[in-house]
């Protein structure tokens, strides 16, 4: 032990200058993390600074650890439910369930071979542009770069090829084009990757949208991780499609998973024996809940910890961390690796230089040492996209022992590796920390063996004051939470419907709802229940005259009335008036109460999309987007192009001149405040306010034309974001020229969340830059301002 201290000592060098995450950012981390953490049973972790001894390997183990190694090396040979699913693909629709890293690309690069072998075109969907740029690249070495093209907002190239990649919202308004202009989209092979993105709470509608508008003659191929309710989405696809879907579903891992435990005296446990949680890890887990010691603030020493996954022959790994600043702060307690075989040396060098050559800067990254020496890199949203694709490369070569990462990785990125080592068994949703879902522990678990690499694949359940491997262990051998619509009416969604079909045409087509679909076996309940209410209240009032379908007219029988006021009721003529409303209305009002509230439930989950568009529709009349005829008006029609989060209120900034004779950096500004959804507030530099001054007059313009809009909105119920400041600052100021390094020190954002930002603002600016027809000069400024915030390390790739 004394001789592992005294190497880390010796061998240990701080994280560069760069690297460290900036001391106030630090500081506002930690305590919004501890004022979110109010637990019970913090515990110091026992892998801190220089306090972890040798692993001991539990005897039960050592079988399963002489099988780590590289299986022996067999030509490809298809999995039978890979088989299957392409089988099926010759005459139906196939969804295909199947765990993460199980070769479902396979069937969709098949799939496609043979469509292009028709002469056909097809579509390849992701819910991600990293993992479309990512498909991208693979499709153009497999098919030929100039049968490949890119859709992503981001980038478009070779928009014409017969094989596009691209993001889900990219064919959602390819599907509104061809609506609008009563076409045909011109594919044939739709293959939706990550299709469980339906339960996406913000984007799931997008995949909805599609899956509803896709012309039934062109054919469907959806991949999706594990599913719960995997026949369920087939029989509404069936339902809306009106072509028969076929399930392919297959839980068997490709590689199978050891799920272990180090447990605080560093011994490497299995987290479960005989389907059962290891009852030595059951009485760890009641210690430490029944612990009141104070939780460390210390990093964890993680290059100790892979040290020691290095001698058991555990790595690669993947860590997966709460936050971005632990993913960073984690390369400082790294250690120097072993040096690679001189050949992969060769390989390495030769990606460095690829990486280099196409972008320059990546070379004076601050985590390159990390990257290098200890062969370890960090992986989150706030980082380059560029060095995210690098850290990829680099760990698909080989060249890195570990990652540490946010739950990005699990989310569609092919990323496998030997062991994933999961520190807590929650995660921060925005809000609050919630425990993992069973959907999340397996997509990120999933990573964890490689396919023709691993022999067996291992999730390492670490100690700490945020674990709870009784949940870890409950989630790994349950099923995937089932996927539940998300539809919601949207500005955009009725502007673009209304540009093709009458409001009682777009009724039915609300119908065909995953929504509504899901909500049909619990109507048919609550139907019984209305039937059996109305023949109760038919044997008490028979040959009743009243219609007991409404929720209306219900509401007005029977309860104790004037009779001077009789005449105003449905039922005014009704020989048993006397009966309901004055002699026996006591017994007869319970039961009409009953049928009034199932009634209701009925008309709301049938309706409830329909009051929605019907709540919108009327607010763009109210707004002069909708004629009084439910036809556009000419606003309408060309705010329907502005496919956005918040159309409307771009659309009256135009329509206010908000965006008129104003100079193209001044443009860019007020545009960005439209994209961000960050709700905190971000720190401007105060040496940089004074050049924000024209900026300023003209932000303060725009928020009082906007003003009467957003009021409505927000009385009407609308969900009204605020107009923020910073969005505006920093893309005015990167808009007049200055530096990268500047601009982060102007205004305290991530560099990956800087990119979002100017990306977004780019992707609105695109969309402005199409309204020549109608607003040319306006367009044009859109068009010529895009070179300018474009630029590296902000590049569209």
């Amino acid at each position: 032990l004394l001789l592992i201290v005294i190497e880390h000592l010796m061998t240990h060098r701080p994280i560069p200058p760069k690297a460290r995450p900036h001391p106030q950012k630090r500081h506002q981390t930690r305590t919004s993390v501890a004022m979110l953490r109010k637990r019970t049973n913090d515990r110091t972790p026992p892998f801190v600074a220089g306090k972890i001894p040798p692993f001991k390997v539990h005897a039960s183990l050592r079988p399963v650890f002489r099988k780590i190694g590289i299986p022996f090396p067999v030509s490809f040979t298809p999995d039978p439910f890979q088989v299957e699913a392409l089988e099926k693909l010759r005459s139906t629709d196939v969804l295909v369930s199947a765990p993460t890293g199980a070769g479902k690309t396979w069937i969709a690069v098949e799939a496609i071979k043979r469509s292009l072998a028709q002469g056909k075109r097809a579509w390849y969907t992701s819910p991600l542009k990293a993992l479309s740029n990512s498909k991208y690249e693979e499709f153009r070495c497999e098919f030929g770069p100039n049968r490949v093209g890119i859709l992503t907002g981001d980038r478009k190239e070779n928009p014409n090829a017969p094989v596009i990649v691209g993001t889900t919202e990219i064919l959602r308004n390819q599907l509104y084009d061809a609506m609008s202009s009563s076409t045909d989209i011109e594919v044939d092979l739709v293959v939706i990757d990550e299709a469980h993105y339906l339960s996406d709470v913000d984007r799931g509608v997008v995949w909805e949208e599609v899956l509803i508008y896709l012309p039934g003659r062109v054919q469907l191929l959806l991949l999706s991780a594990t599913l719960q309710n995997g026949d369920e989405l087939a029989r509404w696809l069936m339902e809306i499609r009106d072509r028969p879907c076929a399930v392919v579903d297959s839980r068997e891992r490709p590689v199978p998973l050891v799920p272990l435990f180090l447990s605080p005296d560093n011994e490497l446990l299995p987290l479960r024996q005989r389907g059962k949680i290891l009852p030595r890890v059951q009485e760890i887990v009641t210690a430490n809940n029944r612990s009141k010691l104070r939780r460390t603030s210390m990093i964890p020493d993680y290059g100790t910890l892979i040290r020691h996954l290095r001698v058991q022959n555990l790595l690669p790994a993947i860590f997966f961390l709460k936050s971005r600043t632990d993913c960073d702060s984690a390369l400082s307690t790294c250690l120097p690796a072993p040096p690679l075989p001189p050949q992969q040396e060769i390989h390495r060098q030769e990606l460095l230089k690829s990486s280099f050559d196409q972008f320059s800067f990546l070379s004076s990254h601050p985590h390159l040492p990390s990257l290098l020496e200890y062969r370890v890199g960090s992986h989150h949203a706030g980082l380059l996209p560029q060095w995210k694709i690098l850290v990829e490369k680099m760990m698909n070569g080989g060249f890195l022992e570990a990652i540490f990462s946010t739950s990005t990785v699990a989310a569609g990125v092919n990323f496998p590796t030997r062991t994933v080592a999961l520190v807590q068994s929650d995660r921060y949703n925005g809000r609050e920390f919630v425990n993992l879902t069973a959907t999340e522990l397996h997509q990120m678990t999933g990573r964890a063996g490689r396919r023709g690499m691993d022999k067996v694949g291992f999730a390492l359940v670490l100690p700490g004051a945020f674990q709870n491997p009784v949940l870890i262990h409950d989630l790994l051998a349950s099923e995937p939470e089932p996927i539940r619509s998300q539809i919601q009416i949207t500005f955009s969604m009725v502007l673009n419907l209304l540009l093709s079909h009458r409001p009682e045409d777009i009724k039915p087509l609300l119908n065909l709802s995953l929504a509504t679909f899901q909500d049909t076996p619990r109507d048919l309940g609550t139907k019984r229940k209305q039937a059996y209410l109305k023949k109760r209240i038919a044997l008490m009032v028979p040959h009743h005259r009243c219609t007991l379908d409404r929720p209306d007219t219900i509401r007005t029988l029977p309860r104790r009335r004037d009779k001077t006021a009789t005449g105003t009721l449905p039922c005014a003529n009704c020989v048993h008036l006397n009966y309901c409303h004055f002699k026996n209305y006591k017994r007869l009002t319970p039961l009409f109460h009953r049928l009034l509230k199932v009634t209701e439930n009925i008309d709301t989950t049938h309706q409830k999309l329909w009051l929605d568009f019907q709540r919108h529709l009327s607010f763009l009349k109210k707004t002069g987007f909708v004629g009084q005829d439910d036809k556009l008006t000419d606003d309408g029609i060309w705010a329907s192009r502005l496919r956005l989060d918040q159309p409307l209120l771009i659309a009256e900034g135009i329509r206010q001149n908000v965006f008129r004779d104003i100079a193209p950096e001044v443009l860019a500004g007020l545009v960005a405040v439209f994209v961000t959804d960050n709700s905190k507030e971000i720190d401007i530099h105060p040496a940089r306010l004074h050049e924000l001054k024209p900026l300023v007059n003209a932000f303060n313009h725009m928020v009082a034309r906007l003003h009467r809009l957003r009021a409505l909105k927000i009385r009407q119920g609308f969900p009204t974001t605020p107009l923020k400041f910073w969005p505006a600052a920093a893309l005015f100021l990167w808009a007049k020229g200055l530096s990268w390094s500047d601009l982060l020190g102007a205004v305290s954002l991530e560099e990956g969340d800087m990119v979002m930002l100017i990306l977004r603002t780019a992707d609105h600016l695109r969309q402005i830059s199409d309204l020549d027809d109608t607003h040319p000069a306006l367009a044009q400024t859109s068009r010529r301002l895009l070179p300018s915030i474009l630029r590296e390390p902000v590049l569209p790739y």
